[in-house]
């Protein structure tokens, strides 16, 4: 008996960690990794009034904080899993988040000097870290989830990072009233950063861990290991096609993938080198590649261009424009400002389960782009004298805006382009993502400066902020427009993203 038993654990010891319920732990640590760099990311939001004024800033100079984080990465996408390949994933962690505490580091020294330009080149070196981290997050998290709910598992690596800049929003303008330095807020957002440091070691370990053993697994069960990599071959051609799907049946892989008449003249051979040359979650972009992206797919990219300059940019300056335009203080202003990010984080697991149950994409993303403009209009028009709780509900309607965006807008560009292009396209994507986040920041600081006075002559920050809502509202209409011609456009053509059909084998 007690020799089976010490068999049965031997067993055991030679699982590999991704085959038991450190699994999810490896996933919990890979949600947290990227908690630290969401908190830290908005510490200026939350802080906006306070650094504006200690350090004289006007809106532009403000909103330089937000688009030297990412200017550098405008380039870096080009770049994208080239040294992730090169360096391993786990080499890639450690240096990715240890540039994020060397940036953070900077920006505390300016916060506690209160040096405008220090703190600008932290926050540079900040974003040089964090997108790349992103990548080598998803990377990794793709090799463990390759058997199976992958889409879950990147799903969940994208809202619940989404916590820590809701953290941010409610803790940051509490410390600050308490302890009034800039600089002493900002190291606790270091220390935040320094604990997503740790989850980052803890899974560099597990993954060690696991390839060993994973080593010595596939040595003692060869039989088992041949048939799995036939069901992580299939696993790997769905999460081409439907990175945000849930976790689905053997027989609802192969009834749920895109059928694109365009592979259906291609033979097997040619299927099976796409599938070898499907980029997991790496965005590396290929120039070669560029001229094999149709119509869909750059409407597709411009729609979350603007989608995400809608809500980051706005959120950036979010704390000031509710104290001006609904009477909040910072410290009541930043615990408002959990709304959107705390609602997303809930909701957009569920959407993205039930997207691809309606089958209309593109009617959704017309939809994501309505809720937009109701949003930004509400934001426009309402108005309270004193601080009142309807000014909360064009927050909950940005969170619903931000679930559409990750479960809806981002999984539909694997659905409009070949599964050998997923790379290219993810990477050109975050390039005009990031044009958009380094331009839009100073495009809405420039309005906000241009309006600041009023035609009486006086200094009137509400008029600033309602020329930047009018602004805001423009780009949401505009983008409207584009969505109605992609649906069109959709419709008219391939429909790749208006149904989904069984391919036959």
């Amino acid at each position: 008996m007690l020799q089976e038993k010490d068999s049965k654990q031997s067993y055991l010891i030679k699982q590999p960690l991704q085959k038991t319920w450190v699994l999810w732990l490896a996933l919990g640590l890979a949600c947290f990794l990227l908690f630290g760099d969401a908190y830290a990311f908005d510490n200026p939001m939350a802080l906006q009034s306070t650094i504006q004024s200690e350090m004289n800033l006007n809106n532009v100079q403000f909103n330089m904080l937000y688009s030297i984080y990412s200017a550098p990465n405008i380039i870096l996408p080009f770049f994208g899993g080239i040294l992730i390949d090169k360096i391993g994933v786990r080499i890639s962690i450690l240096i990715f988040s240890s540039i994020l505490i060397l940036g953070q580091t900077v920006v505390v020294i300016g916060g506690y000097t209160l040096s405008y330009g220090t703190m600008l080149a932290g926050r540079c070196i900040f974003g040089i870290g964090s997108e790349s981290l992103n990548a080598a997050q998803a990377a990794i998290m793709s090799q463990w989830f390759q058997g199976g709910q992958v889409s879950l598992a990147l799903g969940l690596c994208l809202s619940i990072p989404k916590l820590g800049s809701a953290m941010n929003s409610l803790v940051s303008p509490i410390i600050q009233a308490n302890h009034g330095d800039l600089g002493f807020t900002f190291l606790i957002g270091l220390f935040i950063v320094i604990f997503s440091w740790g989850c980052g070691l803890a899974l560099i370990y597990l993954d060690k861990k696991n390839e060993e053993l994973m080593e010595i697994w596939k040595q003692t069960n060869p039989e088992q290991e041949k048939r799995e990599e036939k069901k992580e071959e299939l696993m790997q051609q769905e999460m081409s096609l439907q990175i945000k799907k849930s976790e689905t049946t053997e027989s609802d892989r192969s009834e749920s993938l895109l059928n694109d008449d365009d592979d259906d003249d291609e033979n097997d051979d040619e299927d099976e080198e796409e599938q070898e040359n499907v980029h997991e979650a790496k965005e590396e972009i290929k120039l070669s590649d560029l001229k094999n992206l149709d119509g869909s797919y750059w409407i597709l990219s411009c729609i979350i261009m603007l989608s995400e300059a809608l809500f980051v940019p706005f959120l950036d300056n979010g704390n000031a424009f509710f104290q001006i335009k609904f009477g909040f203080s910072q410290q009541s202003a930043g615990v408002l400002l959990t709304i959107p990010y705390v609602f997303a984080a809930c909701v957009t697991p569920f959407v993205g389960i039930y997207s691809d149950k309606i089958r209309q994409r593109s009617l959704l993303i017309v939809l994501t782009t309505v809720i937009f403009i109701v949003t930004h209009l509400c934001l426009l028009l309402i108005y309270c004298d004193i601080a009142c709780g309807v000014s909360a509900l064009p927050l909950l309607s940005l969170g619903i805006c931000y679930s559409f965006y990750s479960a809806i807008l981002i999984p539909s560009i694997p659905l409009v382009v070949k599964a050998s292009m997923i790379g290219t396209a993810f990477g050109l994507l975050g390039v005009m993502q990031n044009t958009a986040l380094a331009l839009f920041p100073l495009i809405t600081g420039s309005i906000y400066n241009s309006h600041l006075i009023n035609e009486q002559g006086e200094l009137d920050p509400f008029q600033g902020y309602v020329y930047q809502s009018y602004f805001f509202v423009g780009v949401s209409c505009f983008n409207f427009v584009i969505a109605i011609s992609l649906y069109l456009f959709d419709k008219n053509g391939s429909k790749k993203l208006s149904r989904l059909k069984s391919k036959s084998k």
